[in-house]
């Protein structure tokens, strides 16, 4: 559901002279002796803004934007939790997000073999000196599902305080590591690029292609719009993870992804990701 940008032109506007006015009681005579009244200068026209260039897609906006659907949804979990103690809203919740949370992280540990799909952790390592690994970016992960895992326990002993002290804990190491993967990460994906690497093919064959086969794939795509349209904080987020989809996406993937996105987007966010796409 892509977003249409509209491009204003703005013209500058032509002032004109008024035209001389004379007295109906006593025309004018010309005198051939009086000089010769002084050309108008033209008015230029206010220079025209070139039109603003159809946004590029970001490719692995796929992960980065990935972190602030968990972010989102984390909101999201903190006011059902924390604020409203609300038991039933929020395992509801908390079942989505695992389901999601998994599928983003086999993404970027890759299908658990040495051969292809490799994720993006090992296209790091393999790219950038190992890089993932001395970050100890798959530490985090056995460290955060831990973490999960004491989650899972409170909602199973129904306990509304033990589940909130432990969501807590789970939501601060939660961001340490997203903000830790994007540290490391970010940088090194926009060297792939300025390099010259097609990230483009590295992220369908490494690391979509982990999850793209999955029967949760269509759960994958709604969620993440549901959460990114909700949480945009003024950000063109949905929009940019969708372009990033659609980019990937052969012709006909597109015509079911699509499908799946304007379901669950509100009309004018979906046109804003079609703006995207068509220019």
């Amino acid at each position: 559901q892509k977003t249409h940008l509209i491009v204003l032109t703005i013209m500058g506007c032509i002032g004109s002279t008024p035209a001389a006015t004379t007295s109906l009681e006593t025309p004018v005579q010309a005198d051939a002796k009086d000089p010769e009244p002084a050309a108008a200068k033209p008015v230029e026209k206010a220079a025209e803004k070139p039109p603003a260039e159809k946004p590029q897609p970001q490719i692995f906006a796929i992960m980065r934007n990935g972190h602030e659907v968990i972010r989102g949804v984390h909101k999201d979990l903190k006011v059902l939790i924390v604020e409203a103690g609300d038991y039933d809203g929020a395992l509801e919740l908390w079942e989505k997000h695992k389901k999601w949370m998994y599928m983003h992280m086999i993404m970027e540990e890759g299908n658990g073999s040495e051969g292809s799909p490799t994720g993006l952790f090992k296209l790091l390592n393999d790219n950038f000196d190992g890089c993932a690994d001395e970050a100890g970016l798959g530490d985090l992960h056995a460290s955060i599902q831990k973490k999960e895992d004491a989650l899972i326990a409170a909602f199973e002993a129904k306990d509304m305080e033990q589940i909130k002290t432990t969501f807590l804990d789970y939501d601060e190491a939660n961001e340490a590591h997203l903000k830790k993967e994007e540290d490391v990460m970010m940088p090194k994906v926009m060297q792939m690029k300025k390099s010259g690497m097609n990230v483009k093919k590295l992220m369908i064959e490494e690391v979509l292609a982990v999850v793209v086969d999955m029967e949760d794939f269509e759960f994958f795509v709604k969620f993440a719009n549901e959460i990114l349209e909700k949480h945009a904080e003024g950000q063109p987020r949905v929009r940019v993870f969708d372009h990033a989809l659609w980019a990937v996406a052969t012709e006909e993937q597109w015509t079911v992804w699509d499908a799946w996105i304007k379901e669950v987007l509100k009309p004018e966010t979906y046109e804003q990701v079609q703006g995207a796409i068509k220019g």
